[in-house]
C-alpha cells in the first residue's frame, strides 16, 4: 500500500527491496539501527544476534526525499521484511472488512481470519502456528480477543466475526461455533471472578474513569487494563446479573426495582442458586467450564503473575469456599472504589 496516496502497489520481495542500496548506505542504516529490526527487535551478529537483517524502502516513490535517502529506509529482519511484502491485506479476508474495522485490527488479524476460515476451529497455540506472521501464542490469544469483540469496538459493527466454542475452547469464525462463550458465565470460581473483573474495568474506561485510577484500584499494571477491555469486549460478561459489586441481588433490593422490571422471583432463585453452587466447584474438574488451550500456561490470560485465572493454582473443594469468598471481598471492594470514582 503506498501510505501517501492511499493507492494498492505491487508487492515486491524481499530480494528487490534490500539490495538496491550500495554497502556504505547498508552500514548506516545498520549503525542507525543498532542492528535490530525495527518489528521484531531480533538482532544482527554483529550485536550477539542471529538475524539475518535487510534494509526495506517505505516507500518506493517518496514525496520530498529520495528513494535511498535514510528517512525512506528503516531495518528489518528476513522474516518480518518477508511478511511485511506478502502480509495479507483486507481484500485477503473470508469476511467483509470495512474501513471503521481497519481503525482498529492489524494486518495478522487477517492472516488469523485467512487460517480460521481454512482450518477452523482451532486452538490457540495450533493458530499461531500455522499462521505466515511469527506472533508468540500470547499476541494470538490478544488478537482473538479484539477479533471476537469487534462489535464491541467498532460502532458500526452489529455482529461478531469470532467466536469461542466454551465446551472445547476452540476459535473460530462465527458460523462454526457451536456453543457460544459470548456472554457465558464460568462455573470455575477464578474464571469468573476474571470475567467481573474485566467488565467492570471496561466499563469503568468506557465511561471515562482515568486508566491510572483504574491501575490503583486493581492493583494491575497498565499492559493488564488493556488486555481486560479487550477481554471484555470479547466475552461481553453478563454483569447485570450481579447487582453492584458482584453480589447476589437480595430480596430488599429486588424489592426496590421498578415496577415494569420483567424480573420474576424464580429467575432470582435460579441465579441465587448458580451463585452459591459458584465456590463448591472443584477447579480441577472443568465441568461445563470454558475450556482453554493446553499449550498455554495461564489459560485466557497473558503470561502474568497478575492473572486471576491459574491451572496450578487450583483450589481444593473443601478449602474452596473460604478462598474465594475472600477473592471475591477483595474484588467487590476494589469494584466499589471504581463505582465510587465514577
Amino acid at each position: 500500500m503506498n501510505e501517501s496516496s492511499g493507492e494498492r502497489t505491487e508487492r515486491l520481495t524481499p530480494e528487490e527491496c534490500h539490495e538496491t542500496v550500495d554497502p556504505e548506505t547498508r552500514e548506516a542504516v545498520l549503525d542507525e539501527y543498532s542492528h535490530r529490526c525495527q518489528v521484531c527487535g531480533r538482532r544482527g551478529p554483529e550485536k550477539g544476534g542471529l538475524a539475518t537483517l535487510h534494509v526495506h524502502h517505505i516507500e518506493r516513490d517518496p514525496d520530498g526525499m529520495g528513494e535511498h535517502d535514510m528517512e525512506n529506509l528503516t531495518l528489518l529482519c528476513r522474516s518480518c521484511h518477508s511478511w511485511f511484502h506478502q502480509q495479507s491485506t483486507p481484500d485477503d479476508a473470508p469476511v467483509e472488512i470495512t474501513e471503521e474495522d481497519q481503525s482498529v485490527l492489524l494486518p495478522q488479524d487477517i492472516e488469523i481470519l485467512r487460517f480460521l476460515a481454512d482450518a477452523g476451529p482451532a486452538r490457540t497455540g495450533d493458530i499461531a502456528s500455522g499462521v505466515p506472521t511469527d506472533l508468540t501464542v500470547s499476541a494470538v490469544r490478544e488478537r482473538l480477543w479484539v477479533l471476537m469483540g469487534l462489535d464491541n469496538l467498532v460502532e458500526a459493527r452489529d455482529r461478531q466475526i469470532v467466536d469461542k466454542d466454551v465446551e472445547t475452547g476452540e476459535w473460530g469464525l462465527t458460523e462454526q461455533i457451536e456453543n457460544s462463550a459470548r456472554g457465558h458465565i464460568p462455573d470455575d470460581p477464578q474464571l469468573l471472578l476474571q470475567r467481573m473483573e474485566d467488565e467492570k474495568v471496561r466499563q469503568a474506561l468506557d465511561r471515562g474513569c482515568d486508566r491510572s485510577d483504574v491501575i490503583n484500584v486493581f492493583d494491575v499494571s497498565r499492559r493488564t487494563t488493556f488486555n481486560k477491555q479487550k477481554r471484555a469486549c470479547a466475552y461481553d460478561f453478563p454483569l447485570a446479573a450481579f447487582n453492584r459489586g458482584g453480589r447476589p441481588t437480595t430480596d430488599s433490593e429486588r424489592s426496590e426495582r421498578s415496577p415494569g422490571t420483567t424480573d420474576t422471583v424464580e429467575d432470582d432463585g435460579d441465579e441465587q442458586q448458580r451463585l452459591d453452587a459458584v465456590p463448591e466447584q472443584d477447579t480441577d474438574s472443568l465441568g461445563r467450564t470454558e475450556t482453554w488451550d493446553a499449550t498455554e500456561t495461564t489459560p485466557e490470560s497473558e503470561p502474568s503473575n497478575e492473572s486471576v485465572e491459574g491451572t496450578d493454582q487450583a483450589v481444593s473443594k473443601n478449602g474452596a469456599d473460604d478462598e474465594v469468598r475472600v477473592h471475591l471481598e477483595h474484588a467487590i471492594d476494589a469494584l466499589q472504589e471504581v463505582e465510587q470514582g465514577l
